[in-house]
């Protein structure tokens, strides 16, 4: 087990895994699809918990999930 964060892509949104690209071996990205409606991605932490999530239909505030990988995974490289 690697202690790396997730950003979880649930509708393959390409501005959200862009966001999360100076990060790269902090956070991996998963593209996945689900059948849920109410979230299209997850920032998720090493230990499991959710630390950003970022609601279906909702603009993408980069600067708002900046911060939070800023936060959690430290400022990038």
């Amino acid at each position: 087990m690697r202690g790396v964060g997730l950003l979880l892509d649930l509708v393959d949104r390409a501005e959200v895994r862009d966001a999360v690209a100076a990060w790269i071996g902090r956070v991996d990205t998963v593209t996945a699809r689900t059948d849920r409606v109410d979230v299209d991605a997850l920032l998720i932490r090493p230990d499991g918990c959710v630390a950003r999530a970022l609601p279906t239909g909702q603009d993408l505030d980069a600067a708002t999930l900046v911060r939070a990988l800023g936060t959690w995974f430290g400022q990038p490289a």
